[in-house]
């Protein structure tokens, strides 16, 4: 594994709790999650979170859909342990995202929820295409990444501690949309919003096979 990606695991293997506790009643992004649901259909029943973190998102969703059957994996152990305190009735692993490819199943729903941020331009376009690969017929998949100039703005960026750093990689949604559609993806939602915190701009998107 690059190094790059190894420094990522290991300061989310140091900051899980940390970062827990700072986002767990974060509810900024819960516009994207309530349009996904909108969009999740009664033969949807099987869910993949990658980077699912501590689980925040798979809480949501089954709380609203408890029907739902969700699988989360992370490549950090400690944010799998988290995930798995967190949601007694969902299922995790650790995985990292650029191996999806190997679960055994197939998924009706699958989740990037803000793992684009460390991922290069052609490990994310890979991760497009694994998700088609893996994503039953009529399945979701739902993105959410910060955007930019991917050569001029990713750059080294504090952790949400400030004890850690690790290079976070702004997407452009020209070659999102554009892989998503060469997959045979139709896109359902696509919209940016400007997070306050960090200035930075969000782009959502939520596409059906």
């Amino acid at each position: 594994m690059e190094k790059r990606y190894q420094n990522i695991i290991q300061v989310y293997n140091n900051v899980a709790q940390a970062y827990q506790d700072k986002f767990a009643n974060d509810t900024v992004y819960n516009h994207s999650y309530d349009l996904l649901l909108k969009h999740i259909e009664p033969t949807h029943h099987n869910v993949l979170d990658v980077a699912c973190g501590f689980g925040k998102i798979t809480n949501y969703l089954l709380h609203h859909n408890p029907a739902l059957s969700i699988l989360g994996v992370d490549a950090a152990e400690n944010m799998v342990d988290l995930a798995k305190q967190n949601n007694p009735k969902a299922s995790f692993k650790v995985l990292d995202c650029r191996e999806i490819n190997s679960l055994q199943q197939g998924f009706d729903v699958i989740i990037f929820g803000f793992c684009f941020p460390y991922l290069t331009k052609e490990d994310a376009l890979k991760l497009i295409k694994d998700a088609a690969t893996i994503l039953h017929p009529n399945g979701l998949l739902y993105i959410s990444t910060m955007i930019g100039d991917y050569k001029k703005d990713s750059r080294i960026t504090a952790s949400s501690d400030g004890k850690n750093s690790m290079f976070i990689l702004y997407h452009e949604p020209e070659y999102l949309i554009e892989a998503l559609e060469a997959q045979g993806f139709k896109i359902l939602e696509n919209y940016t919003k400007l997070y306050q915190e960090g200035g930075d701009t969000d782009l959502f998107l939520i596409a059906k096979k």
